[in-house]
C-alpha cells in the first residue's frame, strides 16, 4: 500500500502499520539507552530519525496539526471576544441598573416634593382662611359700629329737637 491509500480507518482498526509508528518504537528504543547521545554519531542519526518522522508524516497528519493549531487560534479568538462581549454587557447592565436606581430615586424625591407642597399649600390656605377671617371679622365688627351710629343719629333725628330759649 502506498501513502496516499492508508485511511484512518485502517490505521485505528489495526489493518495497516504506519511506518513512522515503526520509527518513533525504534527512536525510543534508542533514546532509553543513556550511550545513544553521548556519540556525536547518534547524534545524527537521532536527528536522521527526526526528519525520516517527519517526511513520513501523512500530509493529513500535518494538515490536521495546521487545523488543529488554527482550531486553538480561532476558539482564543472567539473566547476572547465572549470575553469582551460579557465585559461589555455586564457594564451595559451595571449602567442602566444603575440608571434606573437614579430615575427611582428621582421619583421617590419628586413625590416626597410634591407632597411636601402640598402639605405646604394646605397650611399656607389655613393661614390665609384665618387671617381673611380675622379681617371679615374686624369688617363686620366695623359695620356693625356703623349700623350702632346710624340707628343713633336716625333716632336722634326723630327726636323732636329742644328749643332753647333766646335770652
Amino acid at each position: 500500500m502506498s501513502k496516499e491509500e492508508i485511511s484512518i480507518e485502517d490505521v485505528v482498526s489495526g489493518q495497516v502499520k504506519m511506518e513512522y509508528v515503526d520509527q518513533l518504537e525504534l527512536l525510543r528504543e534508542n533514546l532509553s539507552s543513556n550511550s545513544f547521545l553521548n556519540n556525536k554519531s547518534n547524534k545524527k542519526e537521532l536527528l536522521k530519525l527526526v526528519e525520516n518522522l517527519i517526511d513520513l508524516m501523512p500530509v493529513e497528519l500535518r494538515t490536521a496539526r495546521f487545523i488543529v493549531r488554527e482550531q486553538e487560534l480561532y476558539l482564543k479568538k472567539a473566547k476572547d471576544e465572549a470575553e469582551e462581549i460579557l465585559a461589555n454587557a455586564d457594564k451595559e447592565s451595571s449602567r442602566l441598573i444603575s440608571e434606573s436606581f437614579v430615575l427611582q430615586e428621582a421619583v421617590v424625591e419628586a413625590n416626597a416634593l410634591v407632597k411636601q407642597a402640598e402639605q405646604e399649600a394646605i397650611l399656607n390656605r389655613a393661614n390665609v382662611e384665618d387671617k381673611l377671617d380675622t379681617k371679615l371679622q374686624e369688617i363686620q365688627l366695623k359695620f356693625d359700629e356703623l349700623n350702632e351710629i346710624i340707628e343713633r343719629e336716625k333716632s336722634n333725628l326723630r327726636q323732636p329737637r329742644k328749643i332753647s330759649d333766646p335770652e
